[in-house]
């Protein structure tokens, strides 16, 4: 995703520039965290930055620098503080899924890991957090540095 966003590479030069050299290990940078679930949804979209907030049903937010929902995993950079949580506009939907800011510190030579050992309390199975409870939630962008990637995966 950061070859789609500017702003991103402007948020974060030193990890687009582990990304863009392809540097054998990424330092993830202050005030951000990766995280990881399990997608099995044929539905992809590939996003950056965005920002959902549920304004029906129960309140929760989604707020994400980049997204990736491709099959067989999804996963977020977000806001590694993220100080909306617990406020008057309930939690963020991303809440339990796994940090897994340790995986940047792998390098190639690692071909294998058990993912019990770096996700102890296990791993969601999700759909697309503005997907679930379709037409529930407003989702706002700046329509000059986001970009969206949205598809099925035939079967």
């Amino acid at each position: 995703m950061f070859g789609t966003t500017p702003h991103l590479r402007e948020m974060f030069p030193g990890l687009a520039r582990d990304l863009r050299e392809l540097r054998p290990h990424i330092t993830m940078p202050d005030g951000a965290t990766l995280r990881m679930a399990l997608y099995p949804s044929r539905s992809t979209r590939l996003a950056s930055m965005s920002y959902g907030m549920r304004v029906l049903t129960r309140r929760q937010h989604y707020n994400v620098f980049s997204e990736i929902y491709f099959r067989s995993l999804a996963w977020t950079l977000s806001p590694s503080d993220d100080r909306l949580d617990d406020s008057e506009l309930g939690e963020s939907a991303i809440k339990m899924w796994p940090v897994v800011d340790q995986w940047l510190q792998y390098g190639d030579d690692v071909t294998a890991l058990d993912l019990r050992d770096l996700c102890r309390r296990g791993i969601p199975a999700v759909r697309h957090p503005l997907h679930d409870g379709r037409g529930e939630w407003v989702e706002t962008f700046h329509s000059d540095i986001t970009a969206f990637l949205e598809g099925q995966i035939p079967a």
